[in-house]
């Protein structure tokens, strides 16, 4: 057996991988697998080594697709080539800890959670001891890793802890390197809410916008809370379905870059976010009252029905994806004393669904790119780009068509003085649903079609001119 002089130790959870992973499975299993979790939850109670053991045994884990870090790794590989032996020594389990242990090949020993001993703070630094003796590095990034520290005085810190960091320099810890890959939590928080997708929440203006009633006495402030509300569930939801996906997520060419998916926001946190969101928003929503209740309450379910059931099937999909921009126009209805508009209705299942297929075949186009056949946690594949660009290209002709009824219809001159010149909405609107197609097909369109004509300024040029064709009309 090979002697080393030297030896690095290295923690697992929030060092070389950016999750923790016993916290990371049971948020998930309480999304996924209710009767995983609270097994588990009991468990931990007596005894959180067998809790840990439990989960893990229950629980699909893929070695290749974790968030890793990186910088840890390199350094690992740094020390291994300076001839140090590699110790992997983690509070995790050992059905956790072998596996990538053996994927990453950095290790020449594991210590883990095994059923009998929870591996944490003086067991682990026994472990340690019994197996290399005192004189190590130890790589980690936790305070409750400082027994460990204090005992072999030598320090790499994953993570910037500026309290670690004075009690390194009180008790003579010397701090031989520092890795700090984490970003603003701010700005992680703030793309985990999706904030950029809030733009779809708009749609609940429209049926004011449409019906000349925006600027009525309370309209306006009732449909800003509706939107509010909107902005806040949906985002609750955004986090629910990320955690659900957070496998087939870590494979996706984009989704594999989302805070949870990657390890920068912590899934357990992640759940207390999402929490909080509804409750404010289910407070928003008793403001609102009985009619706009049922409404967001069918938008929930049909996430959920989306999220666990529908994802995945060929086209049925797509309907979901349009209904859920669909039931913000009718939340948009909820303040208004108008009846819905057969028209307005039309014009948006056909557009929106027309942008669902959109979203598919950017997908597609990115298989393309990366050389992979099927979407991960979708029913799609690179062979069915040429019918979903037949598609909905022709649901977007649909909604032209549409829009082009709804200016020649008796709508029309109840609201305007001079409804011939709403024809011109139809070549506008023509030239801006072909421009997505071709930048999506020139792949210039990397993201959700709607976020990425938010971003765009042909966008607010085809708008500022729909806006000079209403005014020209002549609102009465």
């Amino acid at each position: 057996m090979k002697k080393y002089k030297n030896h690095l130790v290295v923690d697992l959870d929030q060092s070389l991988l950016k999750i923790d992973l016993f916290k990371e499975v049971l948020a998930v299993s309480l999304i996924n697998n209710p009767r995983v979790f609270f097994r588990t939850i009991l468990l931990a109670i007596n005894n959180k080594a067998k809790a840990k053991n439990f989960i893990a045994k229950n629980t699909k884990m893929e070695c290749d697709t974790l968030p890793y870090d990186n910088m840890v790794i390199d350094i690992i590989a740094n020390y291994r080539a300076k001839g140090y032996q590699i110790l992997l020594a983690t509070g995790a389990s050992k059905v956790y800890a072998l596996p990538i242990a053996k994927y990453l090949g950095l290790f020449d020993n594991v210590i883990a959670t095994d059923e009998n001993k929870n591996n944490v703070g003086g067991e682990k630094l026994e472990a340690i001891r019994k197996t290399i003796g005192d004189d190590f590095i130890y790589l980690a990034d936790s305070k409750k890793d400082l027994p460990i520290w204090l005992h072999c005085k030598k320090a790499i810190l994953v993570g910037k802890n500026n309290v670690l960091q004075k009690e390194f320099k009180k008790n003579g810890v010397e701090i031989i390197d520092e890795i700090n890959t984490r970003k603003s939590f701010l700005a992680i928080i703030a793309k985990q809410l999706r904030i950029h997708q809030w733009s779809k929440n708009i749609l609940v203006f429209v049926p004011a916008i449409a019906g000349h009633s925006l600027f009525e006495e309370g309209i306006f402030f009732e449909i800003f809370l509706a939107f509010c509300t909107f902005c806040l569930i949906s985002s609750g939801i955004y986090i629910i379905n990320d955690i659900h996906d957070i496998d087939s997520d870590r494979k996706h060419p984009i989704n594999k870059d989302r805070p949870i998916t990657s390890g920068q926001l912590p899934v357990n946190l992640a759940l207390f976010i999402s929490m909080i969101m509804f409750i404010i928003g289910a407070m928003l929503t008793l403001r609102l009252g009985f009619l706009f209740s049922i409404v967001i309450s069918s938008y929930i379910l049909l996430n959920i029905i989306y999220t666990r059931y529908i994802k995945q099937i060929v086209i049925l999909d797509l309907i979901l994806l349009m209904m859920f921009y669909t039931i913000r126009l009718l939340a948009g209805y909820v303040p208004l004393e108008l009846p819905l508009s057969p028209w307005l209705l039309s014009f948006s299942i056909f557009l929106f669904f027309s942008l669902g297929l959109l979203k598919r075949y950017i997908e597609t186009i990115l298989l393309r790119e990366n050389n992979v056949v099927t979407i991960s946690g979708r029913g799609y594949s690179l062979k069915d780009s040429n019918i979903l660009m037949t598609m909905g290209v022709s649901s977007s002709i649909i909604a032209g068509l549409v829009l082009l009824l709804y200016t020649g219809s008796e709508n029309v001159t109840v609201l305007y003085n001079r409804p011939i010149i709403l024809i011109s909405l139809v070549p506008i609107y023509l030239y801006w649903i072909t421009w997505m197609w071709f930048m999506a097909e020139r792949g210039k369109m990397e993201s959700d079609p709607v976020i990425f004509a938010v971003k765009n300024k042909s966008t607010y040029i085809v708008l500022a001119c729909l806006i000079i064709v209403g005014i020209l009309a002549g609102i009465k």
